[in-house]
């Protein structure tokens, strides 16, 4: 499958993925993927399903073979030039089959999630007797190793030790929505990362990718050089910065400990934060933790202030695999040209929709940061 010199391959198999069939292959019509930082991601395979010669009364030929069904591992990748990028790793989950209007006309849509599906299977009831959050996402995470799920968790700065006397950490749910919870008691996030290779994938836990090599930029109304098909729509939420304010009765020391979290402390990607323009007037929400000890709470206090500040300036757009030149991914930073100053420079990109056919590849890109402003002299392309 060929779209402005981009090349698309699709793996599946129950245990190992390999290329399905080339009559299959030839059946594909269209492939979407989502990616996002605060879900799952997904996938949707549309094939032809269309049924003719001596076999058609018999079965839709694409599930008579056993190729595509349900619970199948399947492996997206897009080849720009010699080197494949992995785009989703998932399981199948749904699969519909319309039929035409026509005689023998249909359709066979197969969806699924990424691999980290397999974390969301089975809620459990369970006790972690770990010293920190970050040892108990590490015992989470690695009887999934044999699976190809490779565990990339980063320490958190508030590493408050808990000793065994201080009670265990409790779980009453599956495995990825524990784990999800405890990123966000950090300011953290936690998602699958398809790739490098077939069948392998990386389970990152740690803090919102706001450093490195940002990806190319995102050109607006810069002639020859504009890449973006529909040119981004900035949306402003004065009302999404939070400061957090309370108490916390040590469970060590037994004293009041005051809680408070003006300020994000996340690496600024705007010179003017939408709280200063607010006149640091922002939204208040009141600390209501017990148990935990004071580094915990004030660490807490903290992560929701950083997430508010995230969303505070949003952009939506969409842009042109062939003019960019290569894939946007979520979950990292991108340069924006050609907005003006207030909104070029550096943004986070929250979440892409691929969409690949015969003849093009669009992706849908949805960019964040929390305010006006570039923080660079200039955006490089």
């Amino acid at each position: 499958m060929s779209a402005l010199g981009v090349r698309l391959s699709v793996m599946a198999g129950k245990t190992i993925p390999i290329p399905l069939p080339e009559p299959i292959v030839s059946r594909l019509r269209s492939v979407k993927v989502t990616e996002t930082d605060t879900q799952r991601s997904a996938f949707t395979l549309v094939f032809d399903a269309g049924r003719s010669g001596p076999a058609a009364a018999f079965d839709v030929p694409l599930m008579a073979g056993g190729a595509i069904g349900p619970g199948l591992r399947v492996v997206v990748s897009v080849w720009f030039g010699a080197w494949p990028t992995v785009l989703m790793d998932g399981i199948v989950s749904d699969i519909q089959l319309a039929p035409g209007d026509s005689p023998g006309a249909a359709t066979l849509t197969v969806t699924g999630d990424d691999i980290s599906v397999l974390l969301d299977r089975h809620a459990v009831s369970r006790q972690h007797a770990t010293p920190t959050d970050f040892v108990t996402v590490l015992s989470v995470l690695a009887p999934y190793v044999a699976q190809g799920l490779v565990p990339l968790v980063i320490p958190p700065l508030d590493l408050d030790v808990r000793l065994p006397i201080e009670g265990v950490t409790s779980q009453q749910s599956t495995d990825l929505e524990f784990l999800t919870t405890l990123a966000e008691r950090h300011g953290y996030v936690a998602y699958c990362i398809p790739g490098p290779a077939p069948g392998v994938s990386t389970f990152y836990w740690g803090p919102p990718v706001r450093v490195g090599i940002p990806q190319p930029a995102l050109s607006i109304d810069l002639g020859a050089e504009t890449n973006v098909l529909t040119p981004p729509t900035f949306r402003a939420d004065a009302m999404s910065p939070v400061t957090v304010e309370g108490s916390v009765q040590d469970s060590r020391s037994g004293s009041t400990i005051p809680v408070r979290s003006m300020a994000s402390l996340r690496l600024p990607l705007a010179a003017l934060p939408m709280r200063v323009l607010n006149g640091l007037d922002t939204r208040s929400r009141q600390s209501r933790e017990s148990g935990p000890g004071a580094t915990t709470a004030v660490a807490r206090a903290q992560a929701a202030v950083d997430r508010s500040d995230d969303n505070a300036v949003t952009g939506e757009g969409v842009l042109d695999a062939g003019r960019y030149g290569g894939i946007l991914r979520a979950r990292g930073l991108v340069g924006v040209r050609g907005a003006g100053w207030s909104h070029d420079g550096l943004w986070y990109v929250r979440k892409v929709e691929h969409d690949i056919a015969p003849g093009g590849y669009q992706q849908k890109f949805t960019i964040s940061r929390e305010g006006y402003g570039s923080t660079l002299p200039v955006v490089l392309t």
